[in-house]
Parts: structure tokens; C-alpha cells; sequence
């Protein structure tokens, strides 16, 4: 068993950025474990516990879902919380370009995978990086400081040029993601 998921990978350039952010935030956030610049990804579909015995179909249904998608840019940007500014203990960043893009990708991720017998993501889709974890709910005058003060936190445009297969493996020093694969999207 793998634990897995598909997700956008993120410049050096645009890792660096938001490092820069999450460096910033601790100096007004406690209780925050943030998440390595190394490790940043978009998630589109979370896949769970996998059998290594359905790899063949994941990368099928990836193939299939990347085929009728055109490669596009992104820019992250803006500041939010999860579930709410009352009980925030997600800490994320959105996107200021490509939100429709990613929200197709992941929609076209999502069918091809439910044919293979994945279930379907009940929740609606809300692209973002997760950028850290409180282990408390913040106060909320702290997640709408950082939700006011850094709304215009931008990093780099980037190219999306494909998905990927993750291996999430947990560890008490943090989850380390490993490459299962690689589906490229077309460049016309």
C-alpha cells in the first residue's frame, strides 16, 4: 500500500517566495508548523492508501484527464484560511492566475479517476498550497491580520506543464514526497 496523491509542482523560484512569506508569518503566528518550501504542492486529488497493484490504472486515467489539457501558467497569490477566520488551522495561499485552469484539471482528474473505481471528492474544489498547520485554531484577529496584510502576496507566473503521482511517506520529521509519475499535458 502507497499513500498517494496528484498534485502541480511549484518553480524553485516560487518555493523560494512563499518561504519568504511563511518566514514573515512566524514573526505574528504561533503554534504553527509550517510546511517545507521543498514540499509545497497544489493538490488535485487526494488518493489515500492506494494498492500498488491499481499504479497501471491511476497512470492511465492521468494520461487519459492530461491528453485533452493545454499546458497554462500560474501565479499564486492572495492569503486565506481554513475552515474559517473563527477557527482557522489551515494557513493557505490561492491563486491570482490560472484558477480556472487548475479547477478544470482537477475536474478532469477527478472523472477519468472515478472510472477507475476512486471515489469521487464530495467537497468542492478549492485550489490552494497549503502553507501551514495550526495545532490550535488562531485567534481570529490573527488569521484576518494575515488574511488583510498579506492579500497582495504574489509570487512568480510559472507554466504548468503536467501532473504528478505523489508517494507521501510519513515520518516524525514531517512528510517526505516521492515521484510515482509523471503525466505531461500538451504544448498546442
Amino acid at each position: 500500500m502507497a499513500r498517494l496523491f496528484i498534485a502541480l509542482e511549484l518553480t524553485e523560484e516560487q518555493k523560494r517566495e512563499v518561504g519568504a512569506l511563511q518566514e514573515k508569518l512566524q514573526t505574528y503566528m504561533e503554534g504553527v508548523r509550517w510546511v517545507k518550501p521543498q514540499g509545497l504542492h497544489l493538490t488535485l486529488k487526494f488518493l489515500g492508501e492506494t494498492d500498488e497493484a491499481r499504479l497501471d490504472h491511476i497512470k492511465q486515467a492521468m494520461d487519459e484527464s492530461a491528453a485533452s489539457i493545454k499546458q497554462f501558467a500560474v501565479v499564486y497569490g492572495q492569503s486565506g484560511v481554513f475552515p474559517s477566520p473563527r477557527k482557522a488551522r489551515i494557513i493557505w495561499v490561492g491563486l491570482r492566475e490560472g484558477y480556472e485552469a487548475v479547477c478544470d484539471v482537477a475536474a478532469g482528474m477527478e472523472k477519468a479517476l472515478a472510472r477507475c473505481g476512486f471515489e469521487p471528492e464530495k467537497r468542492k474544489f478549492t485550489p490552494h498550497l497549503t502553507i501551514g498547520r495550526a495545532r490550535n485554531p488562531l485567534p481570529e484577529n490573527i488569521a484576518r491580520l494575515y488574511m488583510d496584510r498579506e492579500k497582495s502576496f504574489t509570487t512568480a507566473a510559472c507554466v504548468i506543464r503536467g501532473a504528478t503521482l505523489f508517494e507521501s511517506k510519513l515520518s516524525p520529521q514531517g512528510a517526505t514526497y516521492l515521484v510515482r509519475y509523471r503525466s505531461a499535458f500538451h504544448s498546442q
